[in-house]
């Protein structure tokens, strides 16, 4: 936003009160819309990524958006295959995820009573209504969230200019 004042002029003063006084009033607006615009793009980047996701089972995730409160969004991916998505599971293939450790997360971690996630032979399951069992050997991390944050950051100043420039 640009405002030319005349200094020696009092109508181009109040002019330009009035200016930024209605700029003022549009940021609150222009913040919730920048953020409402940030979730949704993330919740479409995490869709993306999660679609694309390698994985053995039934997969059952679900990326929502919600409004927490004002200009405060969250993105949430829930359903029971999400942490097996995100960070994978396996000896051979649950290894590699960035924040894994800094989530307590990672080969062993979700159920460490069972002695399958280290089998080199991997496992077998029953997947579906069928009970048809699947062999598998674990899945790599698909890290849809992780990626879906990484690009949204590269996206933030590009959106924020557009915005609050109109």
């Amino acid at each position: 936003m640009k405002i030319t004042v005349d200094p020696f002029d009092v109508s181009s003063i109040n002019n330009a009160i009035r200016q930024l006084s209605d700029y003022e009033k549009s940021l609150s607006k222009k913040s919730e819309e920048l953020c409402e615009r940030l979730a949704d793009m993330g919740a479409m980047y995490a869709e993306w990524y999660f679609s694309g996701v390698m994985y053995a089972g039934d997969i059952d995730y679900k990326v929502t958006v919600d409004r927490v409160s004002e200009s405060v969004y969250r993105i949430k991916a829930g359903g029971e295959t999400v942490l097996f998505m995100e960070f994978g599971a396996g000896v051979r293939h649950g290894y590699g995820h960035p924040l894994a450790e800094q989530f307590g997360m990672g080969p062993g971690t979700y159920n460490p009573s069972s002695n399958n996630w280290s089998n080199p032979n991997g496992w077998w399951f029953y997947q579906g209504s069928s009970r048809q069992s699947i062999h598998t050997y674990g899945n790599a991390p698909g890290m849809p969230m992780y990626n879906a944050a990484k690009d949204l950051r590269k996206e933030i100043l590009a959106i924020a200019r557009e915005v609050f420039r109109t």
